[in-house]
């Protein structure tokens, strides 16, 4: 593997980048604070310690009843919409991503295995094209039809659109 492909990011990008991703309703630091120890994706030592908290006074924070409640909150919260999950996979991502990439480049892996990770990769960054119209639809064409009734409906008339030239 390449060696410039891994990018360690600092625990204030990591951070940063999970910000980004939580509802505006999180933003004061208590919020925060209860997001990060309910994503469990960290130790809470290293929590605390980014928030500028002493095992002392993380230990009376704990211990606060309302801070207690808004953990709870936040908790269920985020489980509930699912914004748990999708934080944990994309953190899991980026750890494997570096040895999907192994995968993929190696010319010894099935060719099947290694296409499938090329078309998810591209899945992933964005890059798929978009998907393709079904031919006729919104077009500009119409159809009628008819029922009588008992009977099952009949089609009676198709057009398409007619391209009309200037000239």
């Amino acid at each position: 593997m390449s060696e410039d492909f891994t990018v360690e990011a600092s625990p204030l990008e990591v951070q940063q980048s999970r910000l980004r991703d939580v509802p505006a309703l999180y933003k004061t630091s208590h919020e925060q604070l209860a997001c990060d120890l309910a994503l469990d994706l960290e130790n809470e030592d290293e929590i605390f310690e980014r928030y500028g908290l002493a095992p002392e006074d993380a230990a009376i924070l704990l211990a606060t009843p309302a801070f207690v409640a808004l953990q709870t909150r936040v908790g269920k919260e985020l489980f509930e919409s699912g914004l748990s999950f999708r934080t944990k996979t994309r953190a899991m991502a980026e750890v494997v991503l570096p040895h999907v990439y192994e995968i993929a480049t190696d010319p010894l892996a099935p060719t099947s295995e290694r296409v499938k990770i090329f078309q998810w990769l591209a899945k992933m960054g964005g890059l798929e094209p978009p998907p393709q119209k079904e031919a006729g639809a919104g077009a500009g064409g119409f159809t009628l039809n008819i029922a009588f009734s008992g009977e099952t409906p009949m089609k009676v008339v198709t057009s398409e659109p007619a391209l009309i030239e200037h000239g």
